[in-house]
């Protein structure tokens, strides 16, 4: 074997030393216990302020804070909307507006997303 072919295998089994663990990195990233656990990276938060806007076709609530700031959520179907001791819809809490209200959600990449939505605060 010469010296050419030599260095060239050697510089080709570097390369597979150096692409073999940021790829399989990547590769275990996409899995889904992986995004589970990037899900859950951010604790759980609560937000307390008034009802501004009910946006059902996309799945939003827009709440305004003691200050006056407006927060938008993002309100998947999982959410759990309660008024009182009874459970409400999305669409129900049209009819709230302006009324008092504490929002648990988690910060994620597509935006705040609300675990459960109390009226009453």
């Amino acid at each position: 074997m010469n010296q050419l072919a030599i260095v060239a295998l050697s510089l080709a089994a570097c390369g597979m030393l150096v692409a073999g663990p940021p790829a399989a990195a990547a590769k275990a990233a996409r899995t889904p216990a992986k995004a589970a656990a990037m899900r859950a990276a951010w604790p759980p938060e609560t937000l307390s302020g008034r009802i501004d806007q009910i946006v059902p076709g996309s799945h939003e609530i827009v709440v305004k804070d003691t200050s006056g700031v407006p927060f938008d959520f993002v309100v998947p179907h999982g959410t759990r909307i309660m008024n009182g001791d009874q459970a409400v819809t999305l669409k129900d809490l049209q009819r709230d507006r302006n009324q008092s209200v504490s929002v648990r959600f988690v910060p994620e990449s597509r935006g705040d997303v609300a675990l459960s939505i109390r009226i009453g605060g």
